[in-house]
C-alpha cells in the first residue's frame, strides 16, 4: 500500500493557472474519487501525481519517496483518459499490450520470458479478461479495453493506481463492472486508488474519500462528509434558485 502526499502544488498552462495551492494526503489503502466541474484541473492533478507534468511549485511524494524514485521502483500505475480511442488501430494482441506494462517493472521480470508470460496471464485473469488474451486490442468494446488498460497498469505490481475517467465513453453495465473491479483491487489487494470521475454519485459510492477540485482544493474528506455537504448544497440551490 502507498501513501501519497501533494504539498502546495501549483501548475499553469502558459499563463493559465490550472492548479493553485493543492495540498492533500492520500493514506495507504484509500480509494479517492477526484471530482469537480469540467476544466477544473482534475486530470492535471492526476498527471502531476503520476509525474507526467512538473508543477511550477510544490512537491509530490509516493510512499515516502520522491516521484522519480517512486516511478523507478514501479510504484505507480497510470491509466489515462480515453486510452482505448488511441489504440483502435494498434496492431497488437491483448496479451502484448498488457506485457508493455512490464517495462516499468524490475529488469529481472522483463528479461525472464516465463515470468513475464505468467504475470501477463495473471493480470488478465485478475481483471476478468483472460479469454481476450489473443484478441486484437482494437477489436474490443470500450469496457473490455478499459479492463486491459487496468491490467497493463497493474503488470509492474504498483502500489498506487491512478485512473483518469476510466468509465468515460462506455455503457452503464461496463461502467459498473469497472467500478466493481477497482473496488476489488482496493479492498482485496490493498492497492491505493485515485480516480478522476465525472460520475459523482457512482464514484462516491465506491470511494472512501473524495477530493473536489476547482483549480483549488474545495473539499477533501470522507465520502459520507462529501455526500452530506453535496446534499446541503443542492438543497440550498433548490430553495433559493
Amino acid at each position: 500500500m502507498c501513501e501519497v502526499k501533494l504539498v502546495d502544488i501549483n501548475f499553469s498552462y502558459n499563463n493559465t493557472v490550472a492548479l493553485e495551492n493543492i495540498s492533500l494526503t492520500v493514506s495507504k489503502g484509500d480509494f479517492v474519487a477526484v471530482v469537480g466541474p469540467n476544466g477544473a484541473g482534475k486530470s492535471t492533478m492526476l498527471r502531476v501525481t503520476a509525474g507526467l507534468l512538473k508543477p511550477s511549485r510544490g512537491e509530490v511524494s509516493i510512499g515516502g519517496k520522491d516521484l522519480l524514485t517512486a516511478k523507478g521502483h514501479g510504484l505507480i500505475g497510470y491509466v489515462p483518459q480515453n486510452y482505448g480511442k488511441n489504440i483502435m488501430g494498434f496492431p497488437a494482441t491483448v496479451k502484448e499490450v498488457v506485457a508493455l506494462g512490464l517495462t516499468l517493472g524490475s529488469a529481472a521480470t522483463r528479461n525472464n520470458h516465463q515470468a513475464a508470460k505468467h504475470i501477463t496471464s495473471h493480470m488478465l485473469e485478475l481483471v476478468g479478461a483472460e479469454n481476450l488474451r489473443d484478441r486484437r486490442i482494437g477489436e474490443l468494446s470500450g469496457g473490455q479495453q478499459q479492463r486491459v488498460m487496468v491490467a497493463m497498469a497493474l503488470a509492474a505490481n504498483p502500489e498506487l493506481l491512478l485512473l483518469d475517467e476510466p468509465t468515460s465513453g462506455i455503457d452503464y453495465e461496463a461502467s459498473a463492472k469497472i467500478y466493481e473491479l477497482l473496488g476489488t483491487l482496493n479492498k482485496n489487494l490493498g492497492i491505493t486508488v485515485v480516480m478522476v470521475s465525472h460520475d459523482i454519485e457512482k464514484a462516491v459510492s465506491w470511494a472512501n474519500k473524495v477530493a473536489c477540485i476547482n483549480r483549488k482544493l474545495c473539499f477533501y474528506g470522507s465520502s459520507e462528509e462529501f455526500e452530506a455537504t453535496h446534499a446541503q448544497a443542492r438543497h440550498l440551490w433548490y430553495y433559493t434558485g
